[in-house]
């Protein structure tokens, strides 16, 4: 009986002055420099990293799609001028086996074919025991079309790089990958 009148006390005391809730901390102020790479449930956002190849190949997002929602932590990829010598274009990043999985929504953008469908694949660079690099494809989308966005997802578990291609059907287009991120879990 003692120990039932105890912890209706407490319980009643703890009901009653509940614990305040701590402030969040205030971020640190700006520098100037680079972010560091945005993070979010264990993500890392394309967009934050720095490309080790293919930097020409990326571009800005067009000016059209700047304030429609769908589109953030974009990465854009200039479409290929399908030449002979030009027909897949390709960026490159460093993840050192770092995360597990990658994701991505395909939205491509033309301006005159607004039906053409665009080919993304990923490519994980599996480090060898002799020090070289083998691609290999972990995923793909063919299907995606500026009304038909479509989702991108590839495992890059023990990935020492990350390779995204891209080829179009028309080639005055970008290739938009919207919310491009690694996921560490």
């Amino acid at each position: 009986m003692i120990t039932l009148v105890t912890s209706s006390a407490i319980a009643l005391a703890a009901w009653r002055w509940p614990q305040p809730v701590p402030e969040k901390p205030t971020p640190p102020p700006t520098t100037g420099a680079k972010p560091a790479p945005v993070k979010v449930e264990d993500a890392t956002y394309l967009d934050a990293l720095s490309p080790q190849s293919g930097a020409a190949n990326l571009t800005k997002l067009p000016r059209e799609l700047a304030d429609e929602s769908g589109y953030e932590h974009a990465i854009v990829v200039r479409c290929p001028t399908n030449q002979a010598n030009d027909k897949v274009r390709s960026v490159n990043y460093l993840v050192r086996g770092r995360y597990l999985d990658f994701s991505a929504t395909v939205r491509p953008y033309y301006e005159a074919e607004k039906d053409a469908r665009t080919y993304v694949y990923a490519l994980s660079g599996v480090k060898e025991r002799d020090g070289t690099l083998t691609q290999r494809t972990r995923g793909t989308q063919f299907e995606a079309t500026m009304t038909r966005p479509a989702r991108l997802d590839a495992e890059v578990e023990g990935a020492e790089e990350l390779t995204i291609q891209v080829r179009c059907e028309a080639p005055e287009g970008v290739i938009v990958l919207a919310g491009a991120r690694l996921v560490n879990s």
